[in-house]
């Protein structure tokens, strides 16, 4: 076990040692800049490379580094650029210390000295550790992603050499004698490759200015088309009805204890399945980020083998696996199963139905609210889907559109994305009417056997206050009515922090946290939601978010931000959003 967590971990070490390549040549063009044994090391090994021009060490040094971060995320094509660099690196290095004794036969000391001797060794360690730990880079790649790295290279390529065009014959006067168009086409492309040539300028100030803006130009396109083509490939949502079908016959066989289970069946999640097609985990891709949402679904026996065969496929892609809202339960299993980190993200509400109750003075502000509505002649309309019929479920939905005026569908984890579908027969849609008109609505998916989960919300522009509070105290009694136990409600994140900042003899780490929530809570509904389920005195249960590593936090905790479509993601055409319909 040791022996292959150490193989594991070899493409994190080989990123640091390809960053502290990079540092040499940094460290090479700078004698202040740099602590002196940067300055020492980069002398040693890259003098004899880059003694000819900064810009390409600066060139060099970049994509060295960019590389870098693709082969600690374990990325085959980073692979490729790193191994193809060196050699190109061993090469020049020959030819240079070739040149260098060919130049100075008479001294053999000094000769063998300016090959660099120590500099052509570490390039050689880096291309044998490269290749001895290859298998470490088997990521999967699909054309798509490699043809629009090639189409971003020529597009980016085109537009600097036409801009460095523009700008060296709009700059006749920066040179001695005036360049024909010939010469201009070739100092532009020397210039963006950062050769110096044999151009006479006015000044050695316009010959640098001059440089340094074509130098610039090449390397916005060395930096830019590395950076698109170490991307993670691009995950392609498809609709699979065979497996929707599949897990609705899971969800039947295996009632389950998690709330989440039934939003699997959100068209634009993919699916990763248990060898023996008993348990099935949804996911969705994005910012290069596999995020599952809640529990695995189906036989518990069977959940580590889908866990196993999540993180095999993330591994594949270069993606980061991540869990995003599980239960306790099912946290000490991936924990178990695949030494994911763990942090509790927030509570879900659960309402009981046998204990709810609207009197108490606990229970004030929502009686008030619903006595008050009920004054306006609201009254409320609850059946399932399968109750109602379609040309009055086909305007439902139509009208749950046009109350979301066009905005992103907020949820992913606790949203299904669609509205009073037939196919989901066994939803329960709750309606608030104005004297026959509809004002609210509310639908709720089903939990196991026994219970309901709220999906989404909707009120008209001219509603009046009150209406979600009529719409969760009657669906509460229905709910009795048809021996259903819990409802859950909305997902607070943070919610012990909320609970607990607002205590006498909060601590001060506790008391920061709260005020940094309630900044936090301006952009993003936090706040509100914790205190609009709180009104309804559920029971809170944890759910947590499970990740490889802390350094992945940030990276995971975006993701999930852009998922749940608080975080804009840019849409291509005839594309569907990832975080809303």
């Amino acid at each position: 076990m040791k022996k292959e967590k150490k193989v594991k971990s070899a493409p994190f070490y080989l990123s640091w040692i390809l960053v502290a390549q990079s540092l040499s040549i940094i460290g090479f063009l700078s004698t202040r800049t740099f602590p002196p044994v940067i300055r020492i090391v980069g002398r040693n090994l890259s003098a004899p490379v880059f003694r000819g021009t900064e810009i390409t060490a600066v060139i060099a040094a970049t994509v060295i580094l960019l590389t870098a971060r693709g082969i600690r995320l374990r990325r085959r094509r980073a692979w490729i650029l790193a191994t193809v660099l060196q050699g190109v690196l061993i090469m020049t290095s020959v030819v240079h210390g070739l040149v260098q004794l060919t130049l100075r036969r008479k001294d053999e000391e000094i000769a063998l000295k300016s090959v660099g001797i120590s500099h052509l060794l570490s390039e050689f360690l880096i291309l044998f550790l490269l290749l001895y730990f290859r298998k470490n880079f088997k990521t999967k790649s699909d054309i798509q992603t490699t043809m629009k790295s090639v189409f971003f290279f020529l597009r980016i390529s085109l537009t600097s050499f036409l801009v460095g065009l523009l700008f060296v014959g709009l700059d006749q006067k920066s040179f001695t004698v005036k360049q024909n168009f010939g010469q201009i086409l070739e100092i532009t492309l020397k210039g963006l490759l950062g050769i110096s040539g044999s151009i006479h300028y006015v000044t050695r100030h316009v010959q640098i200015r001059t440089e340094y803006t074509l130098a610039a130009l090449g390397l916005l396109i060395v930096v830019t088309s590395t950076w698109q083509f170490l991307k993670p490939n691009r995950f392609k949502s498809k609709v699979d009805h065979e497996s929707l079908n599949e897990i609705r016959t899971l969800l039947s066989r295996y009632p389950e204890h998690d709330s989440l289970s039934y939003f699997a069946l959100r068209e634009n999640k993919n699916f990763m399945w248990s060898k023996n097609m008993k348990a099935v985990i949804p996911y969705s891709v994005i910012n290069g980020v596999m995020v599952t949402t809640g529990d695995p679904i189906g036989d518990r026996e069977s959940w580590p083998s889908a866990m196993g065969a999540f993180c095999t496929e993330a591994e594949a892609h270069a993606w980061i696996p991540a869990v995003y809202g599980c239960t306790e339960e099912a946290g000490l299993i991936w924990s178990r199963e695949t030494d994911f980190e763990s942090l509790e993200i927030g509570d879900e509400a659960v309402v009981l139905v046998d204990t709810f109750s609207l009197e108490g003075p606990e229970m004030k502000n929502v009686r008030q609210m619903v006595n008050q509505i009920k004054r306006k002649e609201y009254s409320t309309s609850i059946r399932r889907i399968s109750e109602i019929a379609p040309g009055e479920l086909d305007a439902l939905s139509k009208l749950a559109e046009k109350w979301r005026r066009g905005g992103s569908e907020r949820g992913f984890s606790m949203a299904l994305g669609r509205f009073c579908d037939p196919n989901d027969p066994d939803l329960v849609v709750s309606l608030a009417l104005q004297n026959g008109e509809p004002m609210g609505m509310l639908q709720f998916i089903p939990w196991g056997t026994d219970g309901l989960s709220l999906d989404s919300m909707r009120r008209s522009p001219n509603g009046d206050p009150g209406i979600n509070e009529l719409l969760i105290s009657d669906t509460v009694a229905f709910a009795k009515s048809k021996s259903i136990t819990q409802i859950s409600l909305n997902f607070a994140t943070f919610r012990s922090i909320f609970e607990k900042g607002e205590r006498l003899g909060a601590s001060p780490i506790t008391r920061f946290s709260h005020k940094l929530l309630l900044f936090l809570s301006r952009f993003f509904q936090m706040e509100s939601l914790y205190r609009f389920n709180a009104k309804f005195r559920p029971i809170w249960t944890p759910r947590y978010i499970m990740f490889p590593s802390i350094r992945n936090l940030m990276k995971v905790a975006v993701a999930i931000l852009m998922i749940e479509s608080f975080v804009p993601v840019p849409k291509k055409k005839n594309a569907r959003s990832v975080g809303g319909m």
